[in-house]
């Protein structure tokens, strides 16, 4: 390249004009760039927090429970009362239960249907959601602890899995098998406070049909006032002073039957029939001199009595106690029974009203028992106790007859209910969207500052 050449381009370059730049050129495209980037990150936080919900709230089962932590299955030595937050049957199923159990202890005034379930094999409690219900009352454990029946519904404790019972009324007595429900069809109202019970019917749950209606009458028959024979051919019934015995094989092709005999008496419980399947209990009500036990003044007594079976030996007195509601049998002289416990509150008020309508919901009940009733002992043998405060209870009939109690661990409550999890993905992400939002609106303020104040700043 020549010098005239060099000369000549340099003096073109020196005549083209300047490029405008603008000041806030590199300030706007780096505010872009950190736009984008906040962009960027609210939208993944959003994306994550939609996911999080999704995904604690997704409709699915969780996992069968873990094989237990103890060598066999049995009553807890240690009954303790659920916690605030725990887990729900359906959320996650406990397996089979060895008590359903509700009280003062269990409730309270914001959760006041609140009833739950301990496991058999390990300290798994549970929340069971079934409305208003008496765990043991209207609201009854199947003997093997693997359902619970309750609000029309039959809870199923392995899969956490609820489907109608498959009758039309309130529950009164699982069959010893469990495979038979006996239920008093829906309470008929006659102004201005009468009830009545047009049938107690017995459902068998594999045939998906009733297999016997008893007609009641004006009568009324409250829950858990009913027995089944071990085979489920016989049916007892508690009705206003009398228990009503029908057989099935004397239903007509109506399904419906008339008793075949009626006893004098209070029904002593849904493990009222002896292991013969021939002969029922009853239970009868007395007023003892010098009770003992915590409150001295309740003057009451209970007698077990097998009408058709004549022995010498007695079955011993239950004292001062609310309710008497036997299990089962261990053999024709032992007999596994509830036994309600009076606290200080408890009155004994004459037997005056009908009695089919106690004594199991009984007010003034502190506490329960499991006890065993030997013919010729002196007094009844306690195996198990609620602690004070836990009144209403359902136990597994098979683990309480065995007499199975287990030495009670650390208790699980399962994991946190999907809601509070939800709550909590929540919490962080608007956490985190707050924390961006802090760091940016400081940003724009120091942009925004003048640059004689950023010069005259100290050390600037």
């Amino acid at each position: 390249m020549t010098d005239r050449l060099t000369t000549a381009l340099r003096g073109l370059a020196d005549g083209v004009p300047a490029a405008a730049v603008p000041e806030d050129l590199f300030d706007a495209a780096r505010r872009r760039h950190r736009g984008r980037r906040a962009a960027a990150a609210g939208a993944l936080a959003v994306l994550v927090l939609v996911l999080s919900v999704g995904y604690a709230l997704r409709p699915v089962a969780l996992p069968a429970p873990s094989a237990s932590r103890v060598d066999a299955p049995g009553l807890p030595s240690r009954l303790v009362a659920p916690r605030l937050l725990t887990a729900s049957v359906d959320g996650s199923p406990p397996g089979p239960a060895a008590a359903l159990f509700g009280g003062p202890a269990v409730r309270s005034d914001w959760h006041e249907d609140r009833m739950a379930v301990v496991a058999a094999g390990a300290d798994r409690y549970r929340r069971l959601d079934a409305g208003p219900a008496s765990p043991g009352f209207d609201a009854l454990l199947s003997p093997d602890g693997r359902h619970v029946w309750a609000g029309g519904r039959l809870f199923d404790l392995t899969t956490g899995e609820h489907t109608g019972a498959g009758v039309h009324g309130h529950p009164l007595a699982f069959a010893p098998d469990g495979r038979r429900l006996a239920y008093a069809a829906e309470d008929t109202f006659t102004a201005p406070n009468t009830y009545a019970t047009p049938y107690v019917g017995l459902y068998d749950r594999e045939r998906r049909a009733d297999v016997l209606r008893v007609p009641v009458g004006t009568a009324w028959v409250p829950p858990g006032r009913a027995a089944v024979t071990p085979d489920g051919g016989t049916l007892a019934i508690q009705v206003r002073n009398e228990v009503w015995l029908t057989r099935v094989a004397d239903a007509g092709a109506d399904g419906t039957a008339t008793p075949y005999l009626k006893l004098p008496g209070r029904l002593a419980g849904p493990g009222a029939w002896l292991p013969d399947g021939q002969s029922v209990a009853v239970v009868s009500r007395k007023t003892c001199g010098r009770c003992p036990g915590p409150v001295p003044t309740y003057r009451r007594s209970w007698q077990l009595v097998v009408p058709t079976r004549l022995t010498a030996a007695s079955f011993p007195a239950v004292n001062s106690a609310t309710f008497v509601q036997v299990l089962g049998w261990r053999s024709a002289d032992e007999a596994v029974a509830l036994v309600g416990v009076p606290g200080p509150d408890a009155v004994n008020r004459p037997d005056e009203h009908d009695i089919a309508s106690s004594p199991y919901h009984e007010p003034g009940t502190a506490a329960v028992q499991v006890v065993l009733l030997r013919r010729g002992a002196a007094a009844p043998e306690v195996l198990w106790r609620t602690p004070d405060g836990v009144t209403e209870l359902s136990v597994a009939a098979d683990l309480a007859v065995d007499g199975a109690v287990r030495k009670a661990g650390e208790p699980d409550f399962g994991p946190p209910p999907s809601w509070l999890v939800a709550l909590g993905l929540a919490g962080v992400t608007l956490l985190v969207g707050a924390g961006i939002g802090l760091v940016r609106s400081r940003r724009r303020r120091r942009r925004a500052r003048p640059a004689g104040e950023v010069a005259s700043a100290p050390g600037g």
